[in-house]
């Protein structure tokens, strides 16, 4: 009987050595396609090991007293800044981005060890997510995604203003236009189409010289543009990253049948893309 159960435990100890051996093996040969493709990532945003953040700051309404409704369309007394609702929703997709199954499955030692001791782009690094501030000077320095178009957000009012974007959007009459402003191109416009439910939108990338840090501004006319240009950036970085290496670029997008079809935000239509140098 000693014999048998020397036997069992000798068979359970070789299973579970074993079993260990083979996930740090399956590890070691995963690790480096994992650490392609963060520094690949990490590359095209900018982010660096002695300036790892990343900010994206959403649009902010700023509501008067008074000035907000409750359910029932009575009027309420809230007051102050609110984040659009639909922009809410961009936070899921700009954070899986940085999520890694391999390395957020680690022990949180051996996270650590790895992005102490093999490779900074190991690091636990996660976006963070700010509404913008009502004074455009508050806007922290960084790597950043500005979400919403330059009348909402404050960081989009600031790199528009500062960092000579290639596309910008303008109000002509009553109709919000694409404006292109550099360039042998300079002064075309993109506009909806009449009498189609479009919406139009701005990917861009720029750099910002005074804190030589990357800048990508995600707009559209409307709410589903907005959304579309941070799921095309999501969804295309790879893309975009071997097109354009680090450069600065900037896209047109639209959108068609926004009132109809529920998956417009995945269907976007490329109008042009500019680049410049």
């Amino acid at each position: 009987m000693l014999g048998l159960g020397s036997d069992v435990l000798a068979n359970i100890l070789a299973v579970v050595i074993i079993g260990v051996l083979g996930w740090i093996f399956s590890v070691l040969l995963r690790l480096p396609f994992v650490y392609r493709k963060r520094r690949q990532l990490f590359h095209f945003l900018g982010i660096t090991q002695h300036c790892p953040k990343f900010i994206a700051y959403l649009s902010t309404v700023f509501v008067q007293p008074g000035g907000s409704l409750d359910f029932r369309g009575i009027p309420r007394t809230f007051a102050g800044p609110a984040v659009p609702a639909a922009e809410l929703s961009t936070i899921e997709p700009v954070a899986r981005l940085f999520n890694d199954p391999l390395l957020d499955s680690l022990p949180t030692p051996i996270r650590s060890w790895l992005g102490n001791k093999v490779h900074w782009s190991f690091q636990n690094i996660s976006p963070l997510f700010l509404a913008s501030p009502q004074d455009r000077n508050q806007v922290e320095p960084g790597n950043i995604l500005t979400v919403g178009s330059q009348y909402y957000n404050s960081a989009g009012n600031l790199y528009t203003a500062t960092c000579s974007p290639i596309l910008n959007m303008e109000q002509v009459s009553q109709s919000m236009v694409i404006r292109v402003k550099q360039g042998p191109r300079q002064g075309e416009i993109f506009q909806q189409r009449p009498g189609q439910a479009d919406d139009l939108a701005i990917v861009e990338k720029l750099h910002d010289s005074a804190t030589e840090s990357t800048v990508f501004i995600a707009a559209g006319l409307g709410v589903v543009g907005t959304m579309g240009a941070v799921h095309y950036l999501v969804d295309n970085w790879e893309k975009l990253r071997k097109d354009f290496n680090t450069k600065p670029f900037a896209l047109c997008l639209r959108f068609q049948d926004i009132r109809t079809d529920p998956h417009t935000l995945k269907k976007p239509i490329e109008l042009s893309r500019f680049q410049l140098g």
